[in-house]
């Protein structure tokens, strides 16, 4: 796993080392944003003495663990209520 760019743009498809496709396009924007965040404070908390290049090697990889682990209908189906449920709280 090579260092990335900050500069690159990842809103598709991640591919891992061994070429196996993590799809994360079903999942909101917001939700990617949160997922990694959280990740991240993991690990400045906890492997502050490592740089920069490793803290974002761990970060993706934690990160497409997680996303190889969502059951995507599950979390469709939970988008899907609490759209509906917003949509009903505003009226």
């Amino acid at each position: 796993m090579e260092c990335l760019d900050e500069n690159e743009n990842h809103n598709h498809m991640i591919i891992e080392d061994n070429d196996e496709d993590i799809d994360d396009s079903y999942i909101k924007a917001e939700d990617k944003k949160n997922l990694l965040i959280t990740i991240k404070k993991i690990y400045e908390k906890n492997y502050y003495w490592a740089d920069s290049c490793l803290q974002k090697c761990m970060i993706l990889y934690h990160y497409k663990q997680v996303i190889k682990n969502i059951n995507k209908d599950e979390y469709l189906e939970e988008i899907s209520k609490s759209d509906i449920n917003t949509l009903l709280n505003q009226l």
